[in-house]
């Protein structure tokens, strides 16, 4: 079953919804797709929920989704779980049971000024109890960071609140906690109807740790962010989006490195083979660029002329949103003798691709 949101769904994923006529709940998004020609198979909120209580196994592309959930499923186990893992604050009180000397402070936002920056163990990350992206996100390294931070807050963060709904994006609560310094990495991963887990995408790096013997979680498809700390090489998770793999289509790279849909593999129980899936491009590097818009143009992307920066673009999205501060997506193949062009992408203001 799957709940289908805004910002964005992957034409490969409703086409595979069509094919397996998987139930779809019948809401704002479905009936746009509706509009389109799509035939899905759309159950109403009644029938969802009675087909969830049958399945219990559950998808939803956005955490836009999460507020039909809190509505339709309040008292479910599936609800406290996901509100366990949306709050940072619950989840790092979850995480202490694992992870016993890592710092962690909850504060309110009207009283992170009441702190005293010479009191706190920098550097550290200052976020929202409930957040998205890098909404409200700060790395705070001195005093100086601390302020900046802090007003910042004050000038954007209710306008960046305001793009989201209440259950994906809060204001009223902020987390301070240990900044870790070493490499950032993610996987997609679902636990099944037994509780094992199971790897769909590893974005950088595998990793394990015990988080479910404090959860018990099954048939949940999740999104892990994690660092691996560059003196211990302890990995510790940052946290844990529920109920998706990694959002605005990025977990569809698994569709050119190994033929697979994350969601299929949710669904239908299976996993990459991970002992061919890298045969003959052990080498080569699979990228998903996003191609960031700024908010102060009203210009367009060539597409056609960013492709041709690359030796191996494997499929280009567009997002052709106006609201959205995303032109659109790149997936791309990178053999060794081109790495450059990765870097020279991510440090480009895309001044020259612009029309």
């Amino acid at each position: 079953m799957i709940i289908l949101e805004k910002p964005y769904v992957s034409a490969p994923l409703v086409a595979y919804l069509e094919e397996k006529q998987i139930p779809v709940l019948h809401n704002d998004m479905a009936e746009v797709l509706k509009g389109q020609g799509h035939h899905l198979n759309l159950l109403d909120d009644k029938a969802f929920v009675e087909k969830y209580e049958q399945s219990h196994q559950l998808y939803a592309v956005s955490e836009n989704a999460l507020v039909w959930l809190y509505a339709q499923l309040p008292e479910s186990e599936l609800v406290k779980k996901v509100k366990i893992l949306k709050d940072k604050a619950a989840f790092r009180r979850i995480c202490q049971q694992i992870y016993p000397d890592f710092y962690y402070k909850e504060v309110e936002m009207k009283a992170l000024r009441n702190l005293n920056p010479d009191e706190l163990p920098l550097p550290l990350v200052l976020k929202p109890a409930v957040g998205f992206l890098s909404v409200g996100v700060y790395i705070v390294r001195n005093k100086a960071e601390w302020q900046a931070a802090l007003d910042d807050i004050d000038q954007n963060f209710a306008k960046q609140c305001a793009v989201f709904p209440e259950t994906v994006v809060r204001s009223e609560k902020f987390v301070l906690e240990q900044f870790i310094e070493g490499e950032e990495y993610a996987v997609d991963a679902y636990y099944d109807a037994e509780g094992k887990p199971n790897i769909i995408n590893i974005f950088h790096h595998i990793f394990k740790n015990d988080l479910n013997g404090v959860l018990g979680l099954k048939n949940f498809p999740m999104h892990v962010e994690f660092r691996v700390d560059k003196h211990t090489g302890r990995a510790i998770p940052i946290e844990v989006n529920p109920l998706r793999f990694a959002g605005m289509c990025l977990n569809d790279l698994t569709r050119h490195t190994c033929h697979l849909l994350p969601v299929q593999a949710y669904f239908e129980g299976t996993h990459p083979d991970y002992a061919t899936m890298w045969n003959g491009i052990e080498n080569d590097v699979f990228s998903f660029i996003v191609l960031d818009k700024p908010y102060d143009t009203n210009r367009a992307l060539d597409f056609e002329r960013i492709k041709r920066h690359f030796h191996g673009v494997l499929e280009t999205r567009d997002i052709m949103n106006p609201a959205m501060s995303i032109w659109g997506f790149l997936f791309t193949q990178t053999a060794p003798e081109h790495k450059e062009e990765l870097k020279e992408i991510l440090f480009s203001s895309l001044e020259e691709f612009m029309v």
